[in-house]
Formats: structure tokens, C-alpha cells, sequence
């Protein structure tokens, strides 16, 4: 799990980093509301990132549009869409994210471009998922930007389930991981959405639970 950036480490950055291993999120997408922080502007929350270690502190995992309602490519690399990460600190307050700890994120926590999409829709490899039990063959998110009856821009994240599953397609309303800080551990990610048929929310709520391996309950 990630250390709290307040207060002492438990563990040197680089274990904090491989602590990370399990995405620990709870989804903000699809809220129609865009946030802005001074420090960085205008933007579109997709996941809020939670665990049970010092869960006040939240970690925000976010993107841009631009005038037109499209993803922005990020600036440091135009081949990839813009996804970045800042703490709220007790939930509320913004906080820069360490760098070494940001780009170890990064490689655990990947956005690519769709083929052909035309910036409306990326993916993100959630690759903390390849690490617990589950048959989710290619743990991906898909982000899409689209546009609501009244004009407004929203971000929604999607997730197409395990066969086990039936290969449901969910809105992703929270993903969270319980584990250890200290010598550090996953026990459980639970996933929690809403099922999606033929493009459309059916109301029906679906919630997964994937443990780490050896663990049952």
C-alpha cells in the first residue's frame, strides 16, 4: 500500500512504491461535475484512489478535455493520453504526489490510446489486477469522454468482467483493496458497479470481490 505523505514513512520510497501493487480506487467517472485546483486547472476526476491504510488521505487519478469534448495528450509524451495523479489530503486538501512515487503509478497504471478513437476514448491497463486471483484475461478501464443531452462533458470508466462472469460489461463505481502497509500485502480487491447492457445502465449493481492468492475470504 502507499505510505500517507504526511507523517513519517513506514517504508524507504522505493518499497512504498512496489507497495502500490494492487490499484486501491473508488471511481469518481461519470459524475458530470469537472473539478478545478488551482495548481492544475480545469479537469475530469476518474478514480479516487482509497485503501484501508490511513484511508483519509485519497489519491485523485485524473485527465483533460479540451474545447471539443476530447481527451488532451499528455504533454510530456503525445502519443499517450493525459492521465495524472494528486493527493486530497484528509480527503479535502490538494497535494502534489511525490515523483518517484508518481511514475512508479505510471507503470502500474498505464493509458493508451484506442485505435481510431479521435481522443474520445482510451484504455488503462490495471495491472494490479494481474496479481490477485481472479480470470480477468486483460484488466483494462476504458475512459470515455461524451457528450450529455444539456451539453455537458462527462468521463465515465468502464470494465468488461471475467468469464466467470459472463463477460459483463460494468460503469466502475469503486474499486478497493484491503491489505498491509508494512511488510507489504494484499488481501482483497473488490470491484463495485453498475451493469451495462447494450450501451445502457440496467440499474442492477454488481459487486466482485478478487482475493490474493491463498486467501478465501
Amino acid at each position: 500500500m502507499i505510505p500517507p505523505p504526511k507523517g513519517p514513512l513506514l517504508l524507504p520510497i522505493p518499497k512504498a512504491c512496489v507497495a502500490f501493487c494492487v490499484l486501491v480506487a473508488t471511481a469518481w467517472a461519470g459524475s458530470g461535475e469537472v473539478e478545478s485546483i488551482p495548481q492544475i486547472g480545469s479537469h475530469q476526476p476518474i478514480l479516487i484512489v482509497e485503501k484501508n491504510v490511513h484511508p483519509q488521505n485519497k489519491m485523485v487519478v485524473y485527465t483533460k478535455l479540451d474545447a471539443s469534448g476530447r481527451f488532451m495528450a499528455d504533454p510530456a509524451a503525445r502519443d499517450r493520453p493525459m492521465l495524472d495523479f494528486y493527493w486530497l489530503m484528509d480527503g479535502t486538501n490538494y497535494k502534489p504526489v511525490n515523483g518517484r512515487i508518481k511514475n512508479e503509478i505510471r507503470k502500474r497504471f498505464t493509458g493508451e490510446w484506442n485505435p481510431g478513437s479521435q481522443a474520445e476514448t482510451f484504455t488503462v491497463s490495471v495491472n494490479d489486477l494481474k496479481e490477485v486471483n481472479t480470470d480477468i484475461r486483460d484488466p483494462k478501464l476504458e475512459i470515455h469522454a461524451r457528450e450529455t443531452g444539456d451539453g455537458t462533458n462527462v468521463v465515465e470508466a468502464q470494465m468488461k468482467l471475467s468469464p466467470s462472469d459472463g463477460n459483463k460489461r460494468i460503469k466502475l463505481s469503486s474499486i478497493y483493496t484491503e491489505g498491509r502497509a508494512f511488510h507489504p500485502a494484499v488481501d482483497s480487491v473488490i470491484l463495485h458497479g453498475e451493469e451495462i447492457v447494450n450501451g445502457n445502465l440496467t440499474g442492477r449493481k454488481v459487486t466482485r470481490r478478487y482475493n490474493a492468492v491463498g486467501r478465501t475470504e
